[in-house]
């Protein structure tokens, strides 16, 4: 728990800092393909985008393969793929955004995603991947749709994929989760009878940072 309360803390200060030194003047590409593609969910965060076009990145796929909140609740992660690319818009943001979208994506503290640095065509950007590939996670409909729609605006995306993901099996029912992995990183270290206290500590520590994520009571400070 000590892990959110340091995540949250740290959130709020990248909130001070964006809204009292944005720093105009200093500017990065970041690469967004899930729920970034949507642009009400960049007005909740708060989030500048001075540019954008669509992009798409090679020897990467795009998979629900990183863990949420609930039993089977999956979000969308660029995996490492030789061959493959996944599609997006590449945004032109601010340092300071860039560093509160650190917070956005369980970055720091939490090691949700790492963020991976990439160069072409000159310029240099960044996205985020997640630190736990986990196989057979299902998106929610509100966030498959995020993409669906994007894409279905994007020139770049081929008809195929596009129907593809539009057919991918959501999550139906939203159960609490039954393993750990984000807060107890190895369950099996720790003797059979403690499991279920600790799988109920993984789920209060997520559902802790699931009441919080968007709730800020410095973001309002930030003028986009």
């Amino acid at each position: 728990m000590l892990r959110v309360i340091l995540w949250k803390i740290g959130c709020e200060w990248a909130h001070l800092k964006r809204a009292f030194w944005p720093r105009l003047d200093r500017k990065t590409y970041y690469f967004a393909f899930g729920a970034n593609l949507c642009r009400d969910v960049l007005e909740l965060r708060r989030i500048r985008i001075f540019d954008e076009f669509d992009f798409a990145l090679e020897n990467a796929e795009l998979r629900f393969s990183q863990p949420g909140f609930y039993r089977q609740h999956g979000y969308a992660s660029a995996d490492a793929a030789d061959g493959k690319v996944v599609c997006g818009k590449m945004y032109l943001i601010l340092e300071r955004d860039a560093e509160r979208m650190d917070y956005f994506e369980g970055v720091p503290f939490l090691r949700a995603h790492e963020k991976v640095y990439r160069e072409t065509d000159g310029f240099e950007f960044y996205f985020y991947r997640t630190t736990r590939i986990v196989e057979g996670l299902k998106p929610t409909r509100e966030y498959l749709d995020y993409i669906v729609d994007a894409y279905r605006q994007m020139p770049i995306v081929p008809a195929t994929h596009l129907a593809l993901l539009r057919d991918t099996e959501v999550l139906e029912r939203y159960l609490p989760m039954d393993e750990t992995g984000l807060f107890v990183s190895d369950i099996g270290r720790w003797p059979a009878l403690l499991h279920p206290l600790l799988i109920r500590y993984e789920r209060l520590c997520s559902g802790a940072v699931e009441v919080v994520w968007h709730r800020s009571p410095l973001q309002w400070l930030i003028r986009v």
